[in-house]
């Protein structure tokens, strides 16, 4: 079947490695999203003792595998070949400007009283959903 006529999903099929390493991203992100969830209901609904130290012992562990979540699409970038390279790298230009514009107008916003609470994760949820729509363009450019 000749590219044009396959399924989006499908001209734009990576190698096993690619596969892999983006598996290994999945994992990563998603111990780091539960452990995040976790660390915010804790602190919320007053679970952990009061103090620094508990604070910073409920947090470590969201920051380490958040970390570990970075490494792994560092890894992943490097594995990559330069086509998907060239895809993500654009898709991240875009992220990051829509976060850089986006974190500014809402801080004017709030400044303004328009909006009433930080939109810290107003911020991250833009910034990744833009990344994601930026890679499904790039992989429609380029496939």
């Amino acid at each position: 079947m000749e590219d044009s006529k396959k399924p989006f999903w499908r001209r734009c099929e990576t190698t096993a490695r690619d596969r892999r390493n983006q598996r290994r991203i999945i994992v990563w992100g998603l111990a780091w999203m539960v452990t995040w969830l976790a660390a915010g209901f804790l602190i919320k609904f007053d679970l952990i003792p009061p103090g620094m130290l508990a604070a910073v012992a409920a947090t470590l562990v969201p920051m380490v595998l958040g970390i570990g979540t970075v490494l792994a699409y560092r890894h992943f970038l490097r594995e990559a070949d330069e086509l998907r390279r060239k895809i993500e790298v654009e898709a991240l230009a875009l992220a990051v400007g829509v976060g850089l514009v986006g974190g500014f107008t809402y801080f004017l916003l709030e400044r303004a009283a328009v909006v009433s609470e930080s939109g810290v994760l107003v911020m991250i949820m833009l910034i990744t959903f833009t990344h994601a729509v930026g890679v499904v363009l790039g992989q429609r450019r380029y496939a």
